[in-house]
């Protein structure tokens, strides 16, 4: 197969499959689908998309440096977790109220908030630097490559992120179009998904 289409599956396949798991930003598009329209949450989901891609360049020129902090440095995990964990029960104990439209945030607002919630997703950082451990064996994939390759990888990246982000969204808006329950439950399934998603991660933490 051609290197150059072998690249950006890797970058494709590697970001849908780590925002196939419900997220913060998942969750985050899923809510303002609900609350608003599926082109406004996409808004979200483009800067969501363009901070994976930066977690994943950061990671394919700090990788190993990185998982070696986060490892020495277990409270960032823990943090994170914690954080996690925290915003599930404000999920849960937040009551959902009608939206105005004086309550509409902005197209760059919606866009850095995507940025912010890709980009500051510590965990991603260890999984790209084992995406890049394991396609070693097919191509190298680091700061050193060829640029025509790093674009080609990081466009696949993008593209695979916010695929799934428009699947999420597309999904919240069936359910909130033919289930009417959903959006009062939505504050609930987005709390409990969180706190699960946190103890998850605690127990992957203790295994390791």
């Amino acid at each position: 197969m051609n290197i150059f289409i072998i690249v950006f599956l890797i970058g494709l396949l590697g970001a849908v499959l780590a925002s196939l798991p419900p997220s913060a930003t998942n969750l985050a598009v899923v809510k303002y689908t609900s609350k608003k329209t599926l082109s406004k949450a996409l808004q979200l989901g483009y800067g969501a998309a363009l901070g994976e891609v930066v977690v994943s360049g950061l990671a394919m020129v700090f990788g190993i440096f990185a998982q070696r902090i986060f490892r020495e440095h277990l409270w960032i995990q823990i943090s994170f977790i914690v954080l996690m964990g925290l915003a599930g029960i404000y999920f849960l104990r937040k009551k959902e109220k009608e939206a105005s439209n004086n309550e509409d945030s902005s197209l760059p607002t919606r866009f850095i908030s995507g940025l912010l919630l890709g980009a500051l997703n510590i965990p991603m950082f260890i999984y790209w630097t084992a995406v890049f451990s394991v396609s070693s064996k097919y191509v190298i994939l680091n700061e050193n490559a060829p640029i025509k390759l790093i674009v080609l990888f990081l466009s696949g990246v993008f593209l695979g992120k916010y695929l799934i982000l428009f699947l999420y969204g597309k999904l919240s808006n069936y359910m909130t179009e033919n289930f009417a329950s959903f959006k009062g439950k939505l504050n609930t399934i987005i709390g409990v998904v969180l706190i699960l998603a946190s103890i998850g991660q605690a127990i992957k933490l203790v295994i390791d």
